[in-house]
């Protein structure tokens, strides 16, 4: 899937203005009624809106922005955080400047005082990000290149009881297969409010089951991955009675239908 806007090619145009206001046809707000919505960028599309990107953001991001070491690093997480709030602000109504978009401790984004769920993620070039209201939800986005680095990694990421099934993929399926569990279990975390602070070899994550959240608590998730294309890995963790739409966002007069 892909989303686009009405912007004419060739007119000065901000980066608010070149963002979608529908996937498919459906605005967000009609979508998000039954669904859970996660839209994926290719940073790249973004770039040319940069000063926009950072001119949107509210005081707390810009710090966040601020703190990355490298330049390449501060000015992907600027628009990562600015076509977060400009998703929010589409599918909320509401200008990007009273998006009550907040995070906790942990870093995990919360929509202060909304009975909604928002995630976002980033990693080397592409973002994605999700909304729900309808209980928590979860996103991780990586790199289809990655593939050739998790068996480095397999024991960091899988339970005892995966390492059998991993393994009894071919040599060729085995890095992908290793790499979808690990964007399904960081979206996992990710809804369950804890990222990293729950090690990801201390549970199983069944495929296309229904998990608890947290141990002994009734409510469930499940962490599916998206079909966004060859080039990257996406997983969303949502409640298991709730669809989900996914599709590239990019800016209006690159829209291709891809």
């Amino acid at each position: 899937m892909s989303v686009s806007d009405n912007a004419k090619p060739g007119m000065k145009t901000s980066i608010a203005s070149m963002f979608p206001r529908a996937l498919d046809g459906q605005a967000f707000d009609r979508l998000l009624a039954r669904h859970v919505v996660v839209l994926a960028f290719a940073l790249a599309d973004w770039w040319p809106w940069m000063v926009d990107a950072f001119d949107i953001l509210d005081a707390r991001e810009r710090e966040a922005v601020q703190r990355q070491r490298q330049t390449g690093h501060r000015n992907d997480l600027a628009v990562a955080y600015a076509l977060h709030r400009l998703f929010l602000s589409r599918a909320l109504g509401m200008p990007p400047s009273q998006v009550p978009l907040q995070r906790d401790p942990r870093g995990r984004p919360m929509l202060q005082g909304l009975a909604a769920d928002t995630s976002l993620s980033h990693a080397e070039g592409f973002v994605a990000v999700a909304l729900s209201l309808h209980g928590p939800v979860g996103v991780d986005v990586e790199p289809a290149s990655r593939v050739g680095m998790m068996r480095e990694i397999a024991d960091r990421i899988c339970h005892p009881d995966e390492r059998a099934r991993i393994a009894a993929h071919s040599e060729g399926e085995r890095g992908m297969g290793l790499l979808e569990l690990w964007v399904r279990k960081e979206a996992f975390l990710k809804a369950a409010g804890v990222g990293l602070g729950r090690e990801m070899d201390t549970f199983v994550l069944p495929e296309g089951e229904a998990l608890a959240l947290h141990p002994g608590e009734a409510e469930e998730v499940t962490a599916d991955v998206l079909s966004l294309g060859p080039g990257v890995v996406c997983a969303v963790a949502r409640r298991p009675d709730v669809a989900c739409v996914a599709g590239w966002a990019r800016p209006a007069e690159t829209a291709d239908g891809a």
